[in-house]
């Protein structure tokens, strides 16, 4: 292996290793506001139920004061349902809280690749990535809808790497959401995708060249 091309694979290799800090970072900072918002619930539902108890506390006093014991002890089922309907014990139980349209839009592109890589295991794999399913753009839009610009962008930060681009070669299965098989690639689309890796190649190889002439300059400028 020559000079460049050790560069070219630790250079490849410090980016793959930046993006999973960037991942990592994102999905924490996800986690944050997500505890966040359901402190802020939580101190929400406090408060509501600190209200309800000092309503049902009023209430039970001008019964007593009305003289409603008598009755509760032939009637307990119209307490409890005084008890109930005031504490909202009635009201139906929320579903737990999922991630909406709206915030999988409000993910940076980052953070949705994180959270397709979590729900989407068998299809999203960048450690070693596998062809996905031509108009996978399409499956996500349908069972996440949002805005599809915003899908666009993330499936870029997966597709559009040196990583995946070299798992397109023709005859290679391509996987849907679920991880089953969705076709094949076809050597046009194999042909295409080892175009793209040359263009990255070459922009990677500018960097290089470009970082060591601007190190020389500085070398020639303290002289």
């Amino acid at each position: 292996m020559t000079s460049p091309q050790k560069i070219e694979q630790l250079f490849e290799q410090l980016s793959y290793y930046a993006e999973q800090s960037q991942l990592t970072q994102a999905q924490a900072q996800q986690r944050i506001a997500e505890l966040e918002g359901e402190n802020s619930a939580l101190h929400q539902r406090v408060a509501q139920l600190e209200e309800r108890l000092q309503l049902l506390r009023t209430k039970l006093t001008q019964h007593l004061q009305q003289g409603q014991p008598q009755t509760w002890l032939e009637r307990p089922e119209a307490l409890m349902a005084m008890i109930r309907d005031t504490l909202g014990l009635n009201e139906p139980v929320p579903e737990p809280s999922q991630t909406t349209q709206q915030n999988l839009d409000a993910l940076s592109p980052q953070q949705r690749l994180a959270y397709w890589e979590k729900k989407y295991p068998q299809a999203f794999m960048p450690g070693a990535p596998q062809p996905l399913k031509i108009g996978i753009h399409e499956d996500l839009l349908a069972a996440e809808g949002g805005a599809l610009k915003r899908i666009h962008r993330a499936l870029a930060h997966y597709v559009k790497v040196p990583r995946y681009l070299r798992s397109i070669q023709a005859g290679a299965v391509r996987l849907d959401l679920q991880g089953r098989n969705a076709g094949f690639v076809t050597a046009e689309e194999a042909h295409f995708a080892q175009q793209q890796l040359q263009a990255l190649e070459q922009q990677k190889e500018n960097k290089i060249q470009q970082a060591r002439l601007d190190q020389k300059l500085k070398q020639l400028v303290l002289r």
